[in-house]
C-alpha cells in the first residue's frame, strides 16, 4: 500500500492508494492566510493529512511502502527548484518530510504523475504516442512516443504552461509574458467567468463548472460569460494544436480540473475549434481529444508510479 500526495496550486489531496484504486483521501483547500508562509503550510498540511488517513485506516506508516508526491513546477532531485503558482523556489520538500516519515519518499512534477496514471491505467493506456495536458492553477504536460515517457536529463522538462501564445501579453508568474497558462488554465478561466458573473473567485475548478450549469449561460444566452469562453477556447485550441503539429500524437488526453468538462457544451465548443479548417498543419487529420478517466485523482495515483 502507497501513500500519494497531489500538491496543486489551490490544493492538497492525500490518498491511501492499491495499484489504480484510492482506498481513502483527505484534501485541503490552500487558503489566502496558508499563503503566508506557504512552505510550512505545505510541509502542516501534508503531514496532517497523512496522520489523519492512517489513523482513520488503522494503519501504521512504517507499513506504508512510499509516499510519493505530485507538484507542480520545476523537480529536480526531491527538491521544488521553481513552482511560479504557489511562490516556491529551492524548497526541499522531500527533504523536511523525512524529518518527520521515516519512509521512502519520492516527488516528480504533477502533470507527468498524472500522465504517467493514465498511460497505466486510464485513457491513454492503448496508445504509443500520446499528449497528456493538465489544466488547473497552470497548465503541465508529458508527452509519449513509442510508450515511452519522453524526460529531458536536467529538469521535468515539457514545461508547454509556459509556451508563448499571445506575444507582450499577460505577464506569467514565470516572469514571462504571454504565456499560455495566463490565457488557457482554468484558473484564467475561473478569473474571468467569476468576475463576470460577479461571485466570489475562491471556487474550486470543479465548482466552476457548476457555476456555469447552474447559471444556465448557454440557455440564457449570457453573451458576456459565452464570450469569456469563447476567448478561453480560442487560446487552449492554439496551444493544443501547436502540440498536435509538434507530436503527432494518437491521442490528446485534457486532464486536471478540465476532465469535469466531459460531455459540457464548453468540450464540443473547444473540439469544433480544434477542427477548424488549418487549425493543424496536416488539415483534418486531428487525433482522438479526450478526457482523463481519472480527472483530478490522476496525480494522486500516479505519484505513487514514480
Amino acid at each position: 500500500m502507497k501513500i500519494g500526495v497531489d500538491l496543486g496550486g489551490s490544493h492538497i489531496g492525500v490518498g491511501l492508494i492499491d495499484g489504480s484504486k484510492i482506498l481513502d483521501s483527505e484534501d485541503k483547500i490552500l487558503t489566502r492566510v496558508d499563503r503566508v508562509d506557504i512552505e510550512k503550510s505545505i510541509i502542516e498540511e501534508i503531514t496532517s493529512l497523512i496522520n489523519t488517513l492512517c489513523e482513520r485506516n488503522n494503519i501504521n506508516i512504517n507499513d506504508i511502502e512510499l509516499i510519493g508526491i505530485a507538484s507542480p513546477g520545476t523537480i529536480s532531485k526531491g527538491v521544488i527548484v521553481r513552482a511560479g503558482n504557489l511562490g516556491l523556489f529551492d524548497f526541499d520538500l522531500v527533504g523536511k518530510l523525512k524529518e518527520v516519515f521515516n519512509i521512502p519518499i519520492h516527488m516528480r512534477n504533477d502533470a507527468k504523475c498524472a500522465a504517467m496514471a493514465e498511460k497505466e491505467f486510464g485513457a491513454m493506456k492503448d496508445y504509443d504516442d500520446a499528449v497528456f495536458i493538465t489544466l488547473g492553477t497552470g497548465i503541465g504536460g508529458a508527452v509519449f512516443m513509442g510508450g515511452k515517457l519522453l524526460e529531458p536529463k536536467k529538469f521535468s522538462g515539457f514545461e508547454i504552461g509556459h509556451m508563448v501564445v499571445n506575444k507582450g501579453g499577460r505577464l506569467c508568474t514565470c516572469g514571462k509574458r504571454g504565456c499560455f497558462e495566463t490565457y488557457a488554465s482554468i484558473k484564467a478561466l475561473k478569473m474571468k467567468v467569476t468576475e463576470t458573473l460577479d461571485i466570489d473567485s475562491d471556487i474550486s475548478g470543479q465548482y466552476l463548472r457548476e457555476v456555469i450549469l447552474k447559471e444556465e449561460v448557454f440557455e440564457k444566452e449570457n453573451e458576456a460569460v459565452i464570450a469569456d469562453l469563447d476567448t478561453f477556447l480560442e487560446y487552449l485550441a492554439v496551444g493544443i494544436c501547436n502540440l498536435i503539429d509538434m507530436f503527432e500524437p494518437e491521442v490528446v488526453v485534457l486532464g486536471g480540473s478540465f476532465a469535469y468538462y466531459k460531455g459540457n457544451p464548453i468540450f464540443d465548443m473547444l473540439i469544433d475549434k480544434i477542427n477548424l479548417p488549418k487549425a493543424t498543419f496536416n488539415d483534418g487529420d486531428i487525433p482522438k481529444i479526450v478526457t482523463a478517466e481519472f480527472a483530478n485523482d490522476a496525480g494522486i495515483i500516479g505519484a505513487t508510479l514514480i
